[in-house]
């Protein structure tokens, strides 16, 4: 037999809390099964070969290199391609601090004009956790398109963009760490497994600690039945 008085005000805080911790665990469940399955995709390529870079509207979105591991601002330049902008993500300036834009210029290959090639993404809407932009300063935490468009004054911004080739100090020309079939962040499908887990094991634990805090003062005990007498 059970004994149960729940206490009012920490029976609904738990709730509270317990429903936002599975609502986060659920986030990262569905972000590691999407991820999963975009890992099995291949990557749409896309090359444009007509179009006129916008020098005034580049902005930058910070981001760590998977490769390297090194913190930086990703180069975002817009260039006009008929009626539509399409951003190119371009360029990887390292450090914490965002990059100057009187001082970043588009890369020298698409001024003059080279065609430009890379995986085509549509990024994911900007997560809960994202910090905030910084429009002023050109300044993102994501990639999010239609507001970095509007920041420099464009319209017609296309819903996905260019993860161009990086090119080194040495000259040479490497494939685009950021590009991902999923468009989303680089966090591996297994980071998102891991926070999931975290999740929903602070769920069980709140739930245990409810529990326990309970049967501590007494508001839940577990009796045996008391034999019936004949």
């Amino acid at each position: 037999m059970i004994r149960f008085k729940p206490l009012p005000i920490m029976s609904l805080l738990s709730i509270i809390a317990f429903a936002v911790l599975i609502s986060f665990g659920r986030w990262q469940w569905e972000k590691y099964e999407e991820k999963t399955a975009a890992a099995e995709e291949p990557v749409a390529e896309m090359t444009i070969a007509s179009y006129q870079p916008i020098e005034g509207g580049m902005q930058f979105v910070f981001g760590v290199r998977p490769d390297t591991h090194e913190q930086g601002w990703r180069v975002f330049a817009p260039v006009q391609e008929g009626d539509s902008i399409i951003f190119v993500d371009s360029d990887f300036v390292v450090g914490r601090d965002s990059p100057n834009p009187e001082e970043i210029r588009v890369p020298a290959a698409m001024r003059f004009g080279a065609p430009v090639s890379g995986a085509s993404v549509r990024p994911e809407d900007p997560g809960p956790f994202a910090a905030p932009p910084r429009p002023l300063e050109r300044r993102w935490y994501a990639v999010d398109l239609p507001a970095m468009g509007r920041n420099a004054g464009l319209e017609n911004v296309a819903d996905y963009y260019i993860a161009a080739a990086y090119v080194g100090t040495d000259g040479r020309a490497a494939a685009n760490p950021f590009a991902l079939a999923s468009g989303a962040d680089v966090l591996p499908p297994a980071r998102h497994l891991g926070y999931a887990l975290t999740w929903y094991g602070l769920a069980l634990v709140l739930l245990a600690i409810y529990f326990a805090y309970h049967a501590s003062v007494g508001r839940l005990s577990f009796q045996r039945p008391r034999p019936r007498e004949d």
